[in-house]
């Protein structure tokens, strides 16, 4: 073969080697960057894992159907529109969406049946907007249409409407969501849970956690938490109610409840203003924090908690006193009692002089434990604490009792019950009444003194007074005195 026909052949190999190659690298650019890539959706926000992130994008108009449906090929599972300046919410294309993030925008409208194509949506959050009674429609929530009714959003489990300008729900609001477990209502000025509020929420029966943080409620009224049987979680934190609500006993599976920054004054189960828990078999989790206004909770104001194993009753400035019964349940007969297995115990940073040993029945079985920063009272009463309550919490997380420290008596004032425990110190009882014996001892010390001091300048001024010492300062000794009402008889026979 001539040199002309081998270079023939080699430029028809290296023509042949190219040409078969320049088709799998157009299939390899063609496949890392698909046509959704290009959309405004994905131009604007990151489009990535199955998540479209639009988070604080500065976004002050909705995507429109057609650019959604232009990035429906990326079968997003997450989409973030939080952090914008979004007003109205229109509807979405067709996908897989399992959690919509719609938080803190400016939405005030939702158009009906915005979400009926996100048919997997399990998570719904709309909190920190603009909605108010009037113009959130139940219809929003409607699902695809079928000849007879709209279907419902079957996957729906959560749904957060906090902090918008909610006062009041429309009856029929979650007519569309009848498998919601989890709705967050915090927020809203809602100020009474009105009926048709009580008919929006009795519409949910599989509710398992309802959010009532911060709506002005001075109460909880009858039958609103009849409906859902399961109700496992309720906060109703930082609302105005002065008593714990009685409509409570409704709740048959409640395991945690959060009551904190209430203006509840005490719980007493005697008092019709202020009553104690009512029996709440399943309840395991109860937090009573930062109550500006409690003082005291008497005996068995906590009985009817039962199983509660997590008690968290912190930073209560003005609580004072905790009777040694408060959690202890009475027989019938009132003779026995039963305590409830206490895991964890919040003590902290209220007004306790001390913490009686009755109030639980087995701290051994603590697994976590704060009762610091308390005004302690160190005497007699809390030795116990500091020769056994001291071991228990040190087992839990070392030095974690040095802030128990004895503000009472004088002489026992900044230290620790940890300082006290490791000296063995044994503490005197201070006097029931109140009686300062450390600060009457000086009294009694100059009283004695005085006492002593006197009596020999006493019989000295008697002594000096007798031998008229002072006739000679002008003042008349005691025969002189005597003399002057002494008068003789008259010597008259005839005298009577």
């Amino acid at each position: 073969m001539s040199v002309r026909g081998i270079f023939i052949v080699v430029i028809i190999g290296l023509i042949g080697v190219y040409g078969d190659d320049t088709p799998e690298k157009s299939n390899e650019t063609i496949s890392k960057n698909p046509v959704w890539k290009q959309t405004g959706i994905c131009r604007k926000c990151i489009c990535k894992d199955e998540k479209i992130n639009c988070f604080d994008q500065s976004l002050t108009t909705f995507f429109t159907k057609k650019e959604w449906t232009d990035v429906a090929e990326f079968k997003p599972k997450i989409i973030d529109l939080s952090d914008n300046s979004i007003t109205n919410v229109t509807a979405f294309a067709q996908f897989p969406v399992e959690i919509l993030n719609l938080s803190r925008n400016s939405i005030e409208f939702i158009e009906n049946a915005s979400f009926k194509d996100l048919q997997s949506m399990k998570v719904l959050d709309l909190s920190h907007n603009k909605l108010t009674s009037a113009t959130l429609s139940p219809h929003a929530f409607e699902g695809r249409y079928s000849p007879e009714e709209y279907e419902p959003l079957a996957s729906m489990r959560t749904l957060s409407l906090a902090y918008n300008d909610l006062h009041s729900l429309n009856q029929d609001l979650f007519e569309h969501l009848p498998e919601l477990t989890e709705l967050d209502l915090s927020g809203n000025p809602l100020t009474t849970i009105d009926h048709v509020t009580v008919i929006a929420i009795s519409s949910l029966p599989m509710l398992k956690v309802l959010r009532m943080r911060s709506c002005q409620l001075p109460d909880i009224p009858e039958k609103f938490l009849h409906t859902p049987r399961y109700l496992e979680r309720l906060d109703l934190s930082d609302n105005k109610l002065t008593a714990v609500p009685l409509e409570l006993e409704e709740t048959k599976n409640l395991i945690y409840l959060n009551l904190n920054q209430n203006p509840i004054t005490e719980l007493d189960v005697n008092s019709e203003d202020h009553p104690g828990f009512p029996r709440l078999r399943k309840l395991q989790e109860l937090h009573m924090c930062n109550m500006r206004k409690l003082q005291r909770i008497g005996a068995g104001a906590l009985a009817g908690l039962e199983t509660i194993q997590r008690l968290h009753m912190c930073c209560n400035p003005q609580l004072s006193y905790i009777d040694p019964k408060a959690l202890a349940r009475s027989d019938d007969i009132g003779e026995t009692y039963d305590w409830p297995i206490i895991k964890e115990l919040y003590l902290q940073s209220n007004n306790l002089s001390e913490v009686d040993r009755g109030f639980l029945s087995r701290w051994d079985l603590l697994e976590k434990v704060d009762i610091s920063n308390n005004p302690y009272l160190c005497d007699c009463s809390t030795q116990w604490m500091v020769d056994i309550l001291v071991p228990v919490v040190e087992r839990k997380t070392t030095n974690s009792s040095e802030n128990m420290i004895c503000q009472e008596p004088i002489e026992m004032r900044g230290y620790t019950m940890k300082h006290l425990h490791d000296i063995h110190r044994t503490m005197r009882c201070v006097d029931k009444y109140g009686h300062r014996p450390e600060r009457d001892g000086a009294l009694l010390l100059g009283t004695l003194i005085g006492v002593l001091l006197a009596v020999p300048i006493v019989f000295g001024l008697m002594m000096l007074w007798k031998h008229g010492y002072f006739s000679r300062c002008g003042l008349r000794g005691p025969i002189d005195v005597s003399r002057a009402f002494y008068k003789r008889a008259p010597a008259d026979d005839n005298y009577i």
